[in-house]
């Protein structure tokens, strides 16, 4: 069964060209994080980047040959092209830890020599944290995306569902911060721990990103928040759907975890002390980062606005539950994942009501889709030079509430 896909996307599809520009904006967003990333973790990011963008045009020009046949010419059709096999790479390698020291393996060069120990602070050279960002590269391509068809067809964000898998099956160690001076970690971050906040300059400390975040990439905010600015200017993103979610999951924190799990209310200070918490909540983890670059992704998520509005709502409540609620400190990949199954319900009711339009005292008036336009009762397409004759049927009876598009596929076409 073939999930219905977003119009938009399924045009872009189409046309590698247009999808390319897209994730090349996409790229130049995530270039901040990764050089904040380098920074606070060295030249181990730089490694799992590269490994991870190998890994995965190569499991999509794998997969493409596999169905296509190994020949001269599938290789340039091949959806490699497009470049989103790029961004999934990106944005995998950014959420793993810079590097790892996996049980049992321990394929790693330590300041004492090969499979030495000693820590995962003295690894010199992680081969462990290349494997997991190989197999993760694997599962995201050819499992999530390519098996379910390709852009715009696949369930679940690629990045994500890799990331989840390789949480489930490898316990990842906290690394600390490379440059001397700077103390923040990947993998262990400020939620796992007692989630004090009154400690000099945390805040800030957080915000900079000096104290940690589940991936190297999420670490620091203002990185996070160049990339926004750069998405929303260039238009591959609603600039107010990230605003809105952050806004929902600090209301949802307050509530949660500020004044049920830590019971913040009875303090004598208790506005400082939920103030804190909320924007700690923020600036500590993955959320914003997941916000920004996966829950704005065009194939998981749905197309209009509303649609997208309940989707970073949902995200920002299940975030702040799995925080105040689960044995898991983070929350922002499962809650994402979750809101992922929703889309296509989302995407079919948004095809619904695309194709039913009210009729009031003779008029055509739009029901759920603003973006499109009727005039004189047909329905204009994306192609502003004509309309493909969408003509709309309706029933003179007065209990008519809705007309009947008389063609096959009303969203063929239709902006939304």
């Amino acid at each position: 069964m073939k999930l219905p896909a977003l119009p938009k996307m399924k045009s872009l599809g189409d046309n590698p060209a247009a999808t390319r520009r897209i994730m090349i904006d996409v790229l130049i967003a995530l270039a901040p994080c990764a050089a904040a990333a380098v920074l606070f973790f060295g030249y181990h990011v730089a490694v799992n980047l590269v490994v991870c963008a190998g890994a995965c045009f190569g499991a999509e020009l794998l997969f493409n040959l596999i169905v296509k046949g190994f020949k001269k010419e599938n290789v340039k059709k091949s959806s490699c092209t497009d470049f989103s096999c790029l961004v999934t790479a990106a944005v995998l390698a950014l959420l793993l830890p810079a590097k790892a020291a996996v049980k049992g393996w321990d394929l790693n060069f330590y300041a004492d020599g090969f499979r030495t120990g000693g820590g995962v602070n003295n690894i010199l050279f992680s081969f462990d944290i290349l494997i997991l960002c190989i197999l993760g590269s694997i599962f995201a391509i050819g499992l999530v995306k390519m098996l379910f068809g390709g852009i715009a067809q696949n369930l679940l964000n690629p990045a994500g569902a890799a990331r989840l898998f390789l949480f489930v099956c490898f316990a990842l160690t906290a690394v600390q911060a490379a440059v001397p001076g700077l103390t923040a970690t990947s993998g262990a971050t400020w939620l796992s721990g007692d989630k004090a906040t009154d400690e000099p300059a945390a805040l800030m400390q957080l915000f900079l990103g000096n104290r940690g975040a589940a991936g190297a990439g999420e670490t620091s905010m203002i990185a996070i928040i160049i990339g926004y600015i750069y998405l929303s200017v260039r238009r591959v993103i609603d600039f107010r759907l990230p605003l809105i979610g952050l806004g929902c999951f600090m209301l949802f924190i307050l509530i949660f975890d500020g004044m049920i799990a830590q019971s913040l209310l009875f303090w004598a200070d208790t506005p400082q002390r939920l103030a804190n918490n909320v924007f700690a909540n923020v600036l500590s983890g993955g959320f914003v980062f997941c916000l920004v670059f996966m829950a704005s992704d065009k194939a998981t998520t749905p197309s209009t606005f509303w649609g997208g509005v309940i989707f970073v709502a949902g995200f920002g409540l299940l975030t702040a539950l799995l925080r105040a609620f689960s044995v898991w400190s983070e929350g922002a990949i499962f809650a994402l994942l979750a809101m992922n199954l929703t889309a296509p319900l989302l995407r079919l009711r948004e095809r619904k009501h695309s194709c039913q339009w009210s009729v009031v005292s003779g008029q055509l008036k739009e029901d759920e889709n603003p973006s499109a336009l009727a005039e004189n009762y047909k329905l204009k397409t994306d192609n502003s030079s004509s309309t493909e004759n969408c003509q709309l049927k309706t029933d003179n009876s007065p209990s008519t509430d809705h007309c009947t598009l008389a063609t096959d596929h009303c969203t063929k076409g239709v902006s939304v």
